[in-house]
């Protein structure tokens, strides 16, 4: 299990999807103030200003997903499926991010300012998602082939 390149890549999808959700996504400004956007929520001047746990419980589920997708090694067409549809999560996961910041910036009066090291991690796992289900893709490929010749 642990020799397999794809179960690395997914246990990397999953460290990134959890640094995702622990970091900041982006910074913006209102009214000269510093706020920080992150999964658990809008924190202006370290308090909690508008809570977005949504987001939170999104990018844990994929990450979670990604470490169930590692013991599924024995079932490799489940373990695409389960990758495929961790893929779904984490675009998810941007769509709800834009959705709130256009929500937020519609009502306050937040102005962008830079953005954060845990919005980059989503696409990190994608990429480390793809590849793995590409290496799952050639093992199933290798097992039928050979079982073609045993019978």
């Amino acid at each position: 299990m642990l020799q397999r390149v794809q179960t690395v890549f997914l246990l990397l999808a999953a460290a990134a999807m959890l640094i995702a959700c622990v970091t900041p996504l982006a910074l913006f400004l209102h009214n000269a103030d510093q706020a920080v956007f992150e999964a658990m929520g809008v924190y202006l001047n370290g308090q909690l200003n508008d809570s977005t746990w949504g987001l939170f419980v999104i990018g844990a589920a994929s990450s979670v997903l990604a470490l169930f997708t590692v013991f599924l090694y024995k079932k490799r067409m489940l373990q695409i499926r389960f990758s495929i549809f961790n893929i779904l999560l984490m675009i998810g996961f941007y769509l709800y991010f834009g959705f709130i910041v256009y929500q937020l910036a519609s009502v306050e009066s937040l102005h962008f300012q830079k953005v954060g090291i845990g919005i980059i991690m989503p696409v990190i796992a994608i990429i480390l998602t793809i590849l793995a289900i590409r290496r799952i893709g050639a093992d199933e490929a290798l097992v039928r082939s050979l079982n073609r010749l045993r019978k």
